[in-house]
């Protein structure tokens, strides 16, 4: 990395620099952008959800619902734009069977255009800020259906009911770096529009990224149309290796626009990019200027939900979370409901945490669904918490869990089923163990340590090694085993044998 003379940053010549321009549907709106059409056109018959004026025939004109003003003003404050108080519309002209008019009504950031708000960031996982360099409103195209993969599909057909409906874009620099970072800031962005009831993240393709790559200082590279998080990641991730290959080869990486098959898992050449002056900007003449006032500001804003960043500062703050169980919660809103929830029934705050965003997202994530998908009882995670709480191990505790999840049944019968011992769970539950269960491990302490001299010494030479006995005492114990109790036994067995 180096400084300009300005003292901004200048990527290394071997870096990936990686923009995303995201098309945000806004589901809120009841109709389209600019006509009094259903924005409801998913499941509709082909071509039915349209008027004359979504379909730019003569004589007609747009007008602007009202609405947009409103929750474009929630994503810019969520996010600490810069709000242009005055904005205007203009015709982006391409010819493209997705486009009924041959244009598509934007907004435009040059030749003296703003748009709705601008220069702000969102912070990812490690502190590192992806800045945000504009948020602008504009219509949805058409949705072009291809037999199979785009490559190879023998026809093309046009659905224009999507067409017309209300999007935000939201435009990136390239200031990513890793496919990763990407993934984690179109996650920690959806979080932020569900909190705003403007967007959901089980709506397919109500969310879409065009992404930008380019590697070295070569050429920009943009994937149009990327549904999903993870596809984004899978383009992001081929397109670095595409190019890195063919610049170990020695060959030119061309500025084009490039396709993403999500059948076959690579990006196909489209045409080659084009540049601005291409789409011939003019403003829109039949729409007048949205002008945002003070008095529309203040009202959104006091209207504002709690967002991730307050989550995330409570539950740090209040509850004593590390960032890393933290973040997951504060920037999902299902999870977070269920966290709270979970908190508010009385659970140890870090072991439903960790349940939930290690345990419960795994297990989803190993049965392709959502969290919320899965249905998990609040009072299964409250009750494992006080478990872990009491000493229950946090692998037992996600067998426990999983169990649970997979037959469908309650707690006593999961840890009955996996062979837990059910009298020191009924200790754990109680507050504490029996005279006679402590003496139990005890003796099980003792042989194990009898067994293991050479493990002895190393506990006594490095306190973290002590981990390795205790691991010994609970596999002889067995499964559902206070592991808290036993790490107090062996300390003071070691320390009674000095």
């Amino acid at each position: 990395m180096g400084a300009r003379d300005d003292g901004s940053v200048v990527e290394s010549s071997s870096g990936a620099r990686i923009g995303l321009e995201v098309h945000v549907q806004v589901l809120s709106l009841r109709t389209k952008l600019f006509c009094s059409c259903s924005s409801d056109y998913r499941g509709k018959q082909p071509n039915t959800n349209v008027c004359p004026v979504c379909m730019g025939l003569p004589g007609t004109l747009p007008v602007l619902n009202g609405r947009i003003v409103e929750e474009a003003l929630k994503v810019a404050l969520a996010l600490h734009c810069r709000i242009n108080r005055v904005s205007r519309f203009w015709r982006k002209n391409y010819f493209y069977p997705d486009l009924a008019k041959n244009y598509q009504i934007s907004q435009y950031d040059r030749a003296g255009g703003v748009p709705f708000a601008q220069d702000c960031a969102l912070r990812i996982r490690g502190g590192k800020s992806v800045r945000i360099r504009r948020v602008h409103v504009e219509e949805d195209p058409a949705r072009i259906h291809y037999e199979g993969s785009m490559a190879q599909s023998p026809y093309a057909l046009v659905d224009y009911n999507r067409h017309g409906i209300a999007l935000l874009e939201i435009v990136t620099e390239p200031d990513m770096e890793t496919p990763e970072e990407a993934r984690d800031f179109l996650e920690r962005l959806s979080g932020i529009l569900e909190y705003l009831g403007i967007y959901r993240s089980d709506v397919e393709g109500a969310m879409r990224c065009d992404v930008n790559v380019s590697v070295g200082g070569g050429n920009r590279v943009e994937v149009k149309n990327v549904s999903g998080f993870s596809d984004v990641e899978r383009a992001i991730r081929f397109e670095l290796t595409r190019q890195g290959s063919r610049r170990t080869r020695r060959l030119a990486v061309e500025r084009e626009t490039r396709h993403w098959d999500e059948v076959r898992r690579i990006t196909v050449s489209m045409r080659s990019k084009e540049a601005e002056e291409e789409y011939r900007y003019f403003p829109e003449p039949d729409l007048p200027p949205l002008i945002v006032r003070d008095e529309d500001v203040e009202k959104v804003r006091s209207g504002l939900p709690r967002l991730p960043e307050d989550r995330l500062r409570e539950y740090v703050e209040v509850h004593g979370l590390n960032q890393t169980l933290a973040e997951p919660l504060a920037y999902s809103p299902y999870l977070s409901e269920l966290f709270e929830e979970c908190v508010s029934r009385g659970a140890d705050p870090r072991g439903a945490a960790a349940l939930i965003t290690v345990d419960l997202l795994s297990y989803a994530n190993a049965h392709g669904a959502e969290p919320q998908d899965v249905h998990p009882d609040p009072g299964l995670i409250v009750e494992l918490s006080k478990l872990m709480g009491g000493g229950l191990s946090h692998k037992d505790a996600k067998d426990a869990l999983n169990y649970a999840l997979e037959k469908g049944v309650g707690l006593e019968e999961a840890l009955r089923a996996l062979g837990m011992r059910v009298t020191l769970g009924e200790d754990i539950r109680a507050g504490g163990p029996s005279a006679e269960g402590e003496g139990a491990i005890r003796r099980v302490v003792e042989d194990v340590l009898r067994r293991n001299p050479r493990a002895v010494e190393d506990a006594r030479r490095n306190p973290r090694a002590v981990d390795y006995i205790v691991g010994m005492v609970l596999k002889e114990l067995g499964r559902g085993t206070n592991a808290k109790l036993v790490a107090r036994i062996v300390a003071e067995t070691l320390d009674q044998d000095k």
